[in-house]
């Protein structure tokens, strides 16, 4: 039960984070989830290293926000570029 509302807090979180960010994202549920999954724990480890922590659904939903905002600046910022998702999955056919 406990992974259930922590995918459902990773998706609510991706998909706020993919709307406040000005880049253009890709629709989808699936982006939303990966994005605030992978933003989870990047904000789960950048607030465990200053020391805060959370035990409530809000804080770690908190977390999951400022972590999926940073994952996706850095990613726009630094990997958008140099991942070419196209030729992959084209040159599978």
């Amino acid at each position: 039960m406990g992974w259930i509302v922590w995918l459902i807090t990773g998706l609510a979180a991706g998909a706020l984070a993919k709307q406040l960010t000005p880049q253009e994202e890709k629709p989808g549920w699936v982006s939303s989830l990966i994005t605030g999954i992978v933003g989870a724990l990047l904000g789960g480890f950048i607030f465990g290293l200053v020391g805060i922590q959370s035990s409530s659904l809000v804080g770690s939903f908190i977390f999951a926000l400022v972590g999926s905002v940073i994952f996706l600046f850095i990613y726009h910022r630094y990997l958008k570029d140099k991942i070419d998702w196209g030729s992959n999955f084209a040159s599978a056919k």
